[in-house]
């Protein structure tokens, strides 16, 4: 054990020598009262603190990127409250709209949300929490305040189906507001229904309201359907069509109603 002491002393005596040397030197340093070694002492203290910059940066560092976290999951929290808080106005707005139609309205009329999308596999559809034991049957009108949506297809007690306006085996018998002329109207790929076998002496123009005619035992008359965006007409064929875009949104529509009687 000596042994082993003993060469490592002799082995690293240079370095062990330097290392009590500098000890030494700076006991001396600080312990000195002379002032001339006091303004050394000033200067040894500056390059110390100078050394432990770096150490003291770092630290503040880590301390900015825990305060810039804190302040990244606190602005998470204010952006999912003020998504929160809009949603509530808007669901107040479209209530209050709803409430406003509910009485300006001659139908009967049953309100419904709609709780899922595209239920059939053959038809464009939307389910509604109504059903039953509300007065819901098959084939009646399901409108929103800005016109037709559809009609209903399958009822359960607390739930119907509604093949929705958009779906391309649906077909609503209109009118045209000023020309009073009669249309059949089926919906198209590109999003926008259509008229067609309009007679040519019929004169519809861009922006004319597009309104259910009355003519059927499901769709009472005048509920709003759209409006003219475009007419086509072919060289040589007696008839022109009708491009019709619909009022109401039938992708997004959240609150329906559906008409029990008229």
């Amino acid at each position: 054990m000596w042994r082993k002491i003993v060469i490592f002393l002799f082995d690293y005596h240079d370095y062990l020598l330097l290392i009590l040397l500098v000890i030494l030197s700076f006991s001396i340093l600080f312990l000195n009262e002379v002032p001339e070694m006091r303004s050394l002492q000033g200067e040894v203290a500056d390059l110390f603190a100078f050394i432990h910059y770096p150490g003291i940066w770092l630290n503040d560092l880590s301390g900015l990127l825990q305060e810039n976290e804190m302040l990244r999951q606190e602005n998470m929290q204010l952006k999912l409250q003020n998504i929160e808080f809009m949603e509530a106005y808007r669901e107040n707005w479209r209530l209050k709209r709803l409430l406003g139609f509910m009485d300006s309205t001659a139908y009967t009329i049953v309100p419904a949300k709609v709780i899922n999308r595209g239920t059939s596999p053959v038809a464009n559809s939307i389910l509604l929490n109504v059903g039953k034991k509300l007065g819901i049957a098959p084939n009646q009108a399901v409108i929103s305040t800005k016109g037709i949506i559809g009609k209903t297809i399958a009822v359960g007690d607390r739930t119907a189906q509604c093949q929705v306006f958009s779906d391309v085996n649906f077909r609503l018998s209109v009118k045209f507001q000023n020309s009073r002329v009669l249309g059949l109207v089926m919906w198209q790929a590109n999003g926008m229904a259509i008229a067609r076998e309009i007679p040519l002496t019929a004169e519809i123009h861009p922006g004319e309201l597009v309104l259910t005619s009355g003519y059927s035992e499901i769709y009472p008359p005048n509920i709003v359907v759209g409006e003219v965006v475009e007419v086509q007409r072919v060289e040589n064929e007696p008839y022109q069509s009708a491009v019709i875009r619909s009022y109401a949104n039938l992708n997004t529509v959240e609150e329906v109603f559906v008409i029990i009687s008229y």
